[in-house]
């Protein structure tokens, strides 16, 4: 017999399913990547955001912060999973769990049929609300379908084929089925698909996901009857948070309790995190510096010992969060007096802040020459929401613009200024496309001036932009001027319009260059990435060399910038203005 209610033991298998399969198939889904260059990384990307949520879930149960009720625990695992969200296809996996912990009433144990219906439909709602140009054969397209099916079977009220009351397994067995449908159309909507034979690797992930969903609820999926880990707590009544002192059973606050009258913080924190680097441990200590007091982050290069003295553990295990993986969290408390706090920094909040993603020595020093501040991510290693969150809030400004400088990283973004604004930070979300569009955008930051007038001078910058770029094809493909072999050269216009392949770099500079050319350059910058040699520079001079020494003949003068920016993936990255 199917499980006819989706309650918390089921979310949780389910959570742990999604992972188990997403793990296994992440890169078959990356391999579904039909652009021919190495920044497809859709199934890594929905693998770490629940991983990455499974992690916090982690975090927050060591600290004793269980609960009963499906609402609760959905919120908890919805949290995770926004914090860890990388890439687009991974915001849009966590709004899927969003919106069933949003449409359970809090006081129910378990969802009904209308509650998972709803899910699907906040879930679809959402990624499409969240891109200014949705396109259909997408990941969007089957979110969509799945939420239709979902719908679908709540208005029959009864399963297909059947009689008898209408289940939660029903409604996710035909979201699943229109959401299959959905994936296999893809290549009909997309001319690209079908050229590659392939269907949208979001997509996909997405159509993984449901399964994992459907099978714990049919309770056929490997792994389903497993036993949950130690850490999740599996039993009545172990909500609140557990004492965990050094001497261990020594009483500490319960989950009511967290707002003691101390000034220097009721509890002390301590706990390890792995699976950091010194970059986001540093933003981490900024961050408990703000909330609390005593605060040490010792060790490296990638695990540290943590301790904080402050008021509500959770702060400090979901700021851990951010940086990487909590484990051995101990709490005490300090309401005995004996508390010895280190003094905050006395730091006053910044006017306006700038953070960047980006990759690549070079260009994290173009980013912090210019008063910006860094966040590793880019292709291949997208930063996360949680990521960008511990950023902005680490930069104590009152105000703060987000360079994403990447496609796949714009709706992370946005859900990161999301929630920096439900704590008070002002967060614009320029949507850089690229590190050249970024790097114009900081060209006219100006710290001290007006925020308004800054923010909208960097996005009128950054849209002024064209950008282009050269690369190897990591494999063979069908491309929009023909076929493409494993090493050729690319001429990339924009961030995915392939428009030049040739085994010589300089044609395809050649074509480029025309291409991106206007009788209104004033600027051409050229990044040179990691794998640009000195073959590669000579050829876009040259390529630059044709097209400026005819401007100037004119009586127009070209700047031609070149700067080492160290990227992978991309040997050269080319802005015009």
């Amino acid at each position: 017999m199917p499980r006819p209610v989706l309650d918390l033991v089921t979310a949780r298998r389910w959570a742990m399913t999604a992972r188990l399969l997403l793990g296994a198939a992440r890169e078959q889904i990356d391999a579904l990547n039909v652009f021919p260059v190495a920044d497809g990384d859709t199934g890594t990307n929905m693998y770490l955001t629940i991983d990455g949520a499974l992690d916090y879930v982690r975090g927050q149960f060591e600290m004793g912060a269980g609960t009963d009720r499906l609402k609760d625990g959905m919120t908890l695992i919805s949290r995770g999973m926004l914090l860890a969200a990388r890439g687009n296809s991974g915001i849009i996996l966590s709004q899927l769990t969003r919106g069933l912990a949003e449409a359970v009433d809090p006081d129910v144990a378990h969802a009904g049929p209308a509650d998972v219906a709803a899910a699907f439909e906040a879930a679809a709602r959402t990624a499409w609300d969240a891109l200014a140009s949705p396109v259909e054969g997408t990941i969007l397209s089957v979110a969509r379908a799945a939420a239709q099916g979902a719908r679908a079977a709540v208005e029959r009220g009864r399963p297909v084929g059947g009689a008898g009351p209408l289940e939660v397994a029903d409604v996710v067995t035909e979201a699943l089925t229109a959401a299959r449908a959905a994936l296999a159309r893809t290549p009909e909507q997309l001319p690209v698909l079908a050229a590659s034979g392939v269907v949208d690797a979001g997509g996909a992930g997405l159509v993984l996901t449901i399964e994992a969903l459907e099978s714990v609820l049919r309770e056929r999926t490997p792994g389903s009857n497993q036993e949950l880990p130690e850490w999740w707590g599996d039993r009545p009544g172990d909500g609140g948070f557990a004492s965990r002192g050094p001497e261990g059973g020594q009483e500490c606050a319960t989950a009511g309790d967290h707002h003691g009258t101390d000034p220097d913080g009721a509890v002390e924190v301590m706990y390890l995190l792995t699976g950091s680097d010194p970059e986001r441990a540093a933003r981490l200590r900024t961050n408990l510096a703000q909330v609390g007091s005593s605060v040490v982050v010792a060790g490296g290069p990638e695990e540290f010992r943590v301790h904080v003295h402050l008021d509500d553990p959770a702060i400090a295990v979901e700021a851990g969060s951010l940086a990487g993986s909590v484990t051995e969290v101990v709490l005490t408390s300090l309401r005995d007096g004996h508390a010895h706090p280190d003094e905050l920094p006395d730091e006053s909040p910044a006017g306006l802040a700038v953070i960047a993603c980006a990759l690549g020595e070079g260009v994290c020093e173009l980013f912090t020459g210019s008063g910006a501040i860094v966040v590793s991510g880019g292709p291949r290693r997208r930063a996360s929401a949680g990521q960008l969150l511990a950023a902005v809030l680490a930069s104590r400004a009152s105000r703060v613009v987000v360079l994403p400088n990447d496609a796949d990283t714009a709706m992370v973004a946005l859900a990161a200024a999301d929630e920096a604004r439900t704590l008070g930070v002002e967060v614009d979300v320029v949507p850089t496309r690229s590190l050249v569009e970024g790097i114009a955008a900081v060209a006219v930051l100006d710290p001290e001036g007006e925020p308004d007038f800054v923010v909208e001078g960097m996005r009128e910058a950054a849209a002024a932009v064209r950008t282009g770029a050269l690369t190897r094809a990591e494999r063979s493909a069908q491309t929009p001027v023909g076929p493409c072999a494993q090493g050729q050269w690319l001429g990339i216009l924009g961030t995915e319009r392939i428009v030049a392949v040739d085994d010589e770099v300089l044609p395809v500079a050649r074509a480029l260059v025309d291409l991106l050319w206007g009788p209104d350059i004033e600027v051409v910058t050229v990044l040179l990435g990691e794998a640009a040699d000195d073959g590669v520079e000579a050829a876009v001079t040259r390529a630059l060399r044709d097209r400026t020494a005819a401007q100037e003949e004119r009586g127009d003068q070209v700047e031609v910038v070149t700067l080492r920016g160290d990227q992978p993936t991309y040997p050269v990255l080319l802005g015009v203005e």
